[in-house]
């Protein structure tokens, strides 16, 4: 077996720093975003501690969730049309991501999480920065709904939990956690991602709080925000 502790220590820090300042943001903040090149807005999440969510579907295959934090830019997960998991690209440096791995494992589908009560994921993420390029950490991941519903502006979401894990085989120092609370609409055909406890190895866990409280649609007030109107007093 060769071991590449040298790696996957760096690989290691700069994931823990990427997660410990919250992904980062890009320098500029607008009040409505852009909204990239063929790619429609379907809902804005206003969510706790400053974040808000615009969800979009970027022609026939692919979902988008920007995610701003403080009126920046913070994420960008990408998901295929069924809302699984493709790929996650932090924008505090546009060039550290991970992409899903074509031809690997299964992904998840909303519809079967609706119809089942419980899905799964598992595959490769390739994880790459300006000097490391497609290392390969196993994904996987168990969606489950808990029997709750939340109402946000008169739509009804079901509750559930999304517990992802993530890690260079053989090398336990690589391993990182995600325990997301996740909300689902079969009418609306939306996923959203809530307030998530990250792990990793040798660290503490903490939590990052972006409970969803609103959801905007078009002609909507809020619709295509970048500031949410949840905890941005502070």
């Amino acid at each position: 077996m060769t071991h590449q502790p040298k790696d996957s220590s760096m690989i290691a820090r700069v994931m823990l720093a990427l997660i410990a300042s919250l992904m980062g943001s890009l320098a500029w903040a607008q009040e409505t975003i852009v909204i990239p090149q063929g790619c429609t807005p379907l809902a804005t999440v206003h969510q706790t501690a400053c974040n808000v969510t615009t969800l979009l579907t970027c022609g026939d295959d692919q979902r988008q969730a920007l995610s701003y934090k403080k009126g920046n830019l913070d994420q960008v997960h990408l998901f295929d049309a069924n809302w699984g998991l493709q790929g996650i690209l932090y924008q505090a440096n546009a060039e550290t991501r991970f992409d899903l791995k074509p031809g690997f494992g299964e992904t998840f589908v909303l519809a079967d999480l609706i119809k089942d009560g419980a899905d799964s994921e598992d595959g490769i993420m390739l994880f790459s920065t300006r000097v490391v390029k497609n290392r390969e950490f196993l994904l996987r991941g168990s969606y489950d709904l808990t029997g709750e519903t939340v109402d946000l502006d008169g739509h009804v979401f079901r509750k559930g939990t999304l517990s992802r894990e993530m890690g260079r085989e053989g090398i336990a120092s690589s391993w990182l956690g995600f325990e997301f609370d996740i909300l689902v609409s079969e009418e609306l055909d939306l996923f959203i991602e809530g307030s998530v406890v990250n792990k990793a190895e040798g660290r503490d866990d903490f939590e990052i709080s972006q409970e969803p409280q609103s959801i905007r649609f078009e002609g909507d007030a809020g619709f295509l925000a970048s500031m949410s109107e949840f905890g941005c007093d502070g």
